[in-house]
């Protein structure tokens, strides 16, 4: 399997909010930007993915357009795209463009760096 759609099963996993899978494919010191919460560590994002799961808070539909993949090294890629998601109470999606930053690190990606921001539908 070619590292972009790697990468691409990595990021839709992600968005199912399962806070193992993040712990697991988050390099430890991984940085997140999302415009609710600003700058967030691995374990800021697992406990706040904890958090949404105990509130019943799950993404009914996620689709992403437009991907893009850069490989500035043979061991790092960035993948853009813009993303459409629905959480599961609510009835409108939301979109935004998503960026993140993988490095190849002893046999398996890690995402290092991930940056979404909110745009009109």
């Amino acid at each position: 399997m070619d590292p972009t759609t790697q990468l691409l099963d990595i990021e839709r996993r992600l968005w199912t909010n399962d806070p193992v899978f993040y712990r697991e494919h988050l390099w430890q010191d991984a940085l997140l930007v999302f415009p609710e919460t600003g700058v967030i560590t691995r374990d800021a994002a697992v406990e706040a993915i904890l958090r949404e799961n105990r509130e019943g808070r799950r993404w009914a539909e996620v689709r992403f357009e437009g991907v893009r993949s850069l490989a500035p090294t043979a061991d790092v890629r960035l993948l853009h795209y813009r993303v459409v998601a629905r959480w599961a109470h609510e009835t409108s999606a939301i979109a935004a463009l998503a960026s993140s930053v993988y490095a190849h690190r002893d046999g398996t990606w890690k995402l290092v760096f991930h940056q979404q921001t909110p745009i009109p539908m």
